[in-house]
């Protein structure tokens, strides 16, 4: 499944640390690690905290043209019994 990855708030001066990052793409902590150790663009330490360089992120974002494969997540609803 293609996913539109959120890049109108984000500015190329600017170091994000993980979870901002996370909230303003709309994706995944755990993919935007993934792709950075795919070399996609880097992640620094910055005041305790892993950062991703906006520059960096735009340019890849760009070069994808804002899309990325996700893995498609079907979710069962649970049975409740009524009491």
């Amino acid at each position: 499944m293609n996913y539109n990855i959120k890049v109108k708030e984000l500015d190329e001066g600017t170091n994000y640390p993980l979870i901002v990052l996370s909230g303003m793409t709309g994706l995944g902590q755990k993919t935007i690690q993934e792709l950075a150790e795919q070399g996609n663009f880097s992640m620094i330490s910055e005041n305790g905290q892993q950062v991703v360089k906006g520059k960096e992120f735009l340019d890849w974002a760009k070069s994808v043209d804002n899309q990325i494969e996700v893995e498609k997540n079907d979710y069962h609803l649970m049975d409740v019994e009524d009491r």
